[in-house]
């Protein structure tokens, strides 16, 4: 499954034409990602297992973002990942003789805007309506509603939303 995945990502997945927005998705759907049809895809995303993908609606995802989502990946609704982010579900236990692989769930609640080039390590949790700022490196949970940036991410300030004018 995972051959036939790499060569439907090198070429259908390439030449499906974003302004059809319902292309990706329906790849997706195919290889067993759940995800509704209306949700933006750039053509240079890497998603290393769809079927352990998980997305909500509203979603949309730049170019260059990589999924190597070993322990799966759940997005909430309305829901930003910037260019070049990278969800990183796997790790090793660096404490065992060999580095077994680890695989760890990464959930993304509502509402969350991942900055560039942000790295989202294995396990993590960003509570609804946080941000992660542009290239935080986030290896702990991410409370909601809360500013987060810098390596490790820290928390920076609370997220308040105004109206608009």
């Amino acid at each position: 499954m995972r051959a036939v995945w790499l060569a439907v990502h090198a070429t259908l997945w390439q030449l499906a034409w974003k302004r059809i927005w319902f292309l990706r998705p329906a790849i997706l759907k195919c290889f067993g990602a759940t995800t509704p049809f209306k949700v933006l895809l750039s053509e240079a995303v890497s998603i290393h297992f769809p079927w352990s993908l998980v997305i909500g609606e509203q979603v949309a995802v730049g170019r260059g973002v990589t999924f190597y989502n070993l322990g799966g990946v759940e997005m909430g609704n309305r829901v930003v990942v910037s260019q070049d982010a990278y969800l990183c579900g796997g790790t090793h236990d660096y404490t065992i003789r060999g580095y077994p692989l680890q695989r760890r769930r990464i959930v993304i609640e509502d509402d969350v805007w991942i900055g560039a080039g942000a790295f989202i390590g294995p396990g993590v949790r960003i509570g609804k309506g946080a941000v992660v700022g542009a290239r935080a490196v986030v290896m702990r949970d991410v409370p909601a509603w809360k500013v987060v940036a810098g390596n490790p991410a820290r928390i920076v300030k609370d997220r308040i939303l105004r109206a608009p004018t």
